[in-house]
């Protein structure tokens, strides 16, 4: 016959609650063969404890089919929907006042694109079914919990062990304390304990709602701040935890010097306070060494006056050379108060071939460069030039016109002069030295006088008749 166990520890008071009834058996068959009576009796709230899986157990005390995944399923068609309307807000809807949207076009696409908006919508439905799946858990196993009253139980240790136990739960409308305490008897029961619960143990403690109170506080306080400071200006320099080498003694482009000794005046270490040198003299890029001088700046530049360029070691004329107004060419009036023009080179390069490839080379790039303004023709009649010179006529903007390739003071220039205003540009025309290599300038040069040759517009019939003792002809185009 089975015997009961008073449990002494059983809270009393006006704070305990009777959970319900916690039958022990000593072998499975006796535990699944009792769950199969008390659901048949009408019991509905029952749960089983076992120290190892019994695949039967889960029938006998009738645990139904989880609703998680209707959750989950319900869950992500709602974030498939919030997703899509979210990006067809931000990107389509531009009526509301309060949080407007960004309906602009951009490239001819559609505003919405169902498409385009997948990627998104397909993470935010993974996100959320994700968060779904890990708190609908909790919740329906009612977790997380503070206490166990089934842990006051002293004999209940040994449900890891080797012993089996049911539990009928006092919230059944079956329930009755003295009619299932029969039951349980009848059903094979070793011993019987009444488990109650205490209400204190579900309790915050006092330091853990205290520390709640203040963190709640302390996450209040970055959102304050930020909307004070949102609407203002703040000339004190922003926080900066990992300094990661921001703030030292360096040089930086555009900006004084750095300050040393306290120095109150920003002089540094040089006395103009810049931190930007200009080259010294002589000076090139390591590995950059310009070996053909006339090469690089198409002249006769006195060697003391190249300077790098900075952009691959390419030199470039003295500054009193490519700043300086054009000077006129050989057979035109000289001006006495203009400086004497250097000594240009009249011929290629011995690298550069004199070749339809090169020349095909320098007509593309002429036409990526220079068509803009001087015109596929070379006549200084580009887009460009035409806006410019219409706006000028009105008076809306100030521009001085490309000048024909075609003209004499331009056809007679020899190669390095043509060279050095394509590198470092003349008038109002700027340098291109740092968009364009040198091989490519020397092509551009190519092309031009095979323009000048020709007077018409490509395909290129002729080659430039620079120094016909040497500089070979080019084939006639096929």
């Amino acid at each position: 016959m089975a015997h009961t166990h008073r449990q002494p520890e059983a809270p009393q008071g006006p704070r305990a609650r009777l959970v319900g009834l916690l039958a022990q058996f000593d072998q499975p068959e006796p535990l699944i063969e009792a769950a199969d009576k008390a659901r048949e009796a009408g019991y509905l709230k029952m749960d089983a404890y076992t120290p190892f899986p019994l695949p039967a157990i889960d029938d006998a005390i009738g645990i139904r089919r989880t609703v998680l995944p209707f959750i989950v399923l319900a869950i992500g068609l709602g974030a498939c929907g919030f997703g899509l309307f979210m990006q067809y807000y931000a990107n389509k809807a531009d009526w509301s006042p309060l949080f407007p949207g960004y309906a602009f076009k951009i490239s001819g696409k559609p505003l919405f694109s169902l498409p385009a908006n997948i990627p998104v919508t397909f993470e935010v439905i993974v996100l959320s079914s994700a968060f779904a799946s890990f708190f609908g858990m909790w919740l329906l196993n009612r977790l997380p919990r503070l206490a166990n009253p089934l842990h006051r139980v002293p004999r209940f240790r040994r449900a890891t062990n080797d012993r089996f136990f049911l539990l009928l739960e006092a919230g059944d409308s079956k329930f009755d304390s003295s009619r299932s305490r029969q039951q349980l008897e009848e059903w094979g029961a070793t011993a019987i304990e009444e488990v109650h619960e205490d209400l204190t143990d579900h309790e915050f403690p006092r330091i853990i709602k205290f520390a709640g109170i203040i963190l709640g506080c302390l996450l209040l306080v970055p959102p304050v701040l930020i909307y004070r400071n949102s609407g203002g200006t703040n000339r004190a320099p922003r926080l900066h935890v990992v300094p990661d080498m921001d703030y030292q003694h360096k040089y930086q482009a555009q900006q004084l010097g750095p300050v040393f000794n306290g120095k109150a005046d920003h002089t540094g270490l040089f006395g103009d306070g810049r931190s930007m040198r200009p080259p010294l003299p002589g000076t090139f890029a390591i590995g950059h060494m310009a070996e053909d001088l006339e090469q690089q700046r198409g002249g006769g530049t006195p060697p003391d006056a190249i300077v790098s360029s900075g952009a691959g070691g390419h030199g470039q004329s003295a500054g009193q050379f490519h700043l300086q107004d054009a000077a006129p060419a050989a057979g035109a009036a000289q001006d006495p108060a203009a400086p004497p023009e250097p000594e240009w080179v009249t011929t290629f390069p011995p690298h550069i071939e004199i070749s339809r490839k090169t020349i095909e080379r320098g007509k593309a790039r002429f036409e990526i460069y220079c068509s803009a303004c001087h015109g596929y023709a070379g006549n200084g009649d580009g887009l460009v030039n035409q806006r410019a010179v219409a706006l000028s006529a009105t008076g809306q903007a100030a521009w001085t016109a490309a000048k024909s390739l075609h003209d004499p003071t331009v056809t007679v220039q020899p190669v390095g002069r043509i060279f050095d205003t394509i590198t470092n540009g003349r008038n109002t025309m700027g340098p291109y030295r740092a968009q364009i290599p040198v091989d490519d300038r020397w092509a551009i040069v190519l092309y031009v006088k095979a323009l000048q040759e020709t007077g018409i517009t490509p395909p290129v019939t002729a080659v430039p008749a620079t120094d016909a003792a040497a500089t070979p002809a080019v084939p006639p185009a096929q």
